[in-house]
């Protein structure tokens, strides 16, 4: 994989982070943060985490067993991660939080404020409220 993460070694706050089930439903990550350190060869890599209720992503993983994640940095640094890799807590009671860690495998694609902003408008966030 080339050298695809356009950021300097450090931690980042994202203003936004969704988990996304296909097109159409989402969960929010809470206080998301990704980090890119050097790995081999010196190419950087990121990982990523926030908090989610575990809950709600489980009923994403009913729809779709192939998350992407949803990534805004602010100004024109949005990005869609596609079926990264995730690992989070296994506690699945309604309105627990856990950790979950994202990393992704393959490059990110960076969009546009406007395909971002449709992307987003469109799905539907689960927030814990029965439905």
């Amino acid at each position: 994989m080339g050298e695809w993460i356009p950021f300097e070694e450090g931690r980042y706050r994202a203003e936004r982070v969704l988990l996304l089930a296909g097109e159409e439903r989402a969960v929010a990550v809470e206080d998301a943060v990704i980090d890119v350190a050097a790995g081999p060869a010196g190419r950087r890599r990121l990982q990523g985490r926030g908090r989610v209720q575990n809950e709600l992503v489980v009923r994403l993983l009913d729809e779709s067993e192939e998350l992407d994640v949803l990534l805004d940095l602010g100004g024109e640094f949005k990005y869609r991660m596609r079926r990264p890799a995730i690992q989070g807590g296994k506690v699945f009671s309604p309105g627990v939080q856990s950790f979950i860690v994202f990393a992704p495998q393959t490059p990110w694609e960076q969009l546009s404020e406007e395909k971002f902003n449709s992307l987003t408008n469109r799905v539907r966030i689960l927030d814990g409220a029965q439905e």
